[in-house]
């Protein structure tokens, strides 16, 4: 297992890999939602949320499976997307936001609190994690990017990026 501690780490997939699952997972009192926004290698950008689950046999071949932690519930929470392949994209941005019905966010609210991280396998052996870290208060954090800009060295990087309004690919 690869852990990429830093904002700017990277790490490079298994050439020989085809199907990505992603996991974001968290135990503390929150509701947070995983989502893909992706590019795909026509250029076409899009967005995989629980709003749109997605795919694995329509291109970009991009599917989330659960709405977790509904209600702010403690526990072992899981979210998980499946890329059934990475020929159809250039970029695929993993993020989270916190989901509130009222209200945007509590005093000291930040990522780093939520016990939260996300874990990348591969069927070609690759077990890459990266753990939420950012203190800054925001509702939307840009966990990690594959990039797959180069199809023979695919790689996952550390973003952990928070901001206020949902990320767009063209930041990054």
């Amino acid at each position: 297992m690869i852990v990429l501690k830093k904002k700017g780490d990277s790490a490079d997939l298994s050439k020989r890999m085809s199907n990505v699952d992603v996991k974001l997972s968290w135990t503390k009192s929150v509701d947070l939602d995983l989502h893909a926004f992706y590019k795909t290698k026509s250029g076409t950008f899009g967005h995989i949320s629980f709003v749109r689950k997605g795919s694995l046999s329509e291109p970009p071949c991009i599917l989330l499976d659960k709405d977790a932690g509904v209600g702010a519930t403690a526990g072992d929470n899981r979210e998980n997307i499946k890329i059934a392949t990475l020929a159809h994209v250039d970029y695929v941005l993993i993020a989270t936001n916190i989901f509130r019905f009222i209200g945007f966010l509590s005093s000291g609210d930040s990522f780093a609190k939520y016990d939260g991280k996300v874990v990348v396998k591969t069927d070609g052996g690759d077990h890459i994690e990266v753990p939420l870290t950012s203190e800054e208060i925001g509702k939307w954090c840009v966990i990690a990017k594959i990039d797959n800009t180069n199809p023979t060295a695919p790689k996952v990087v550390n973003i952990n990026k928070v901001q206020k309004l949902e990320p767009s690919l063209n930041e990054f």
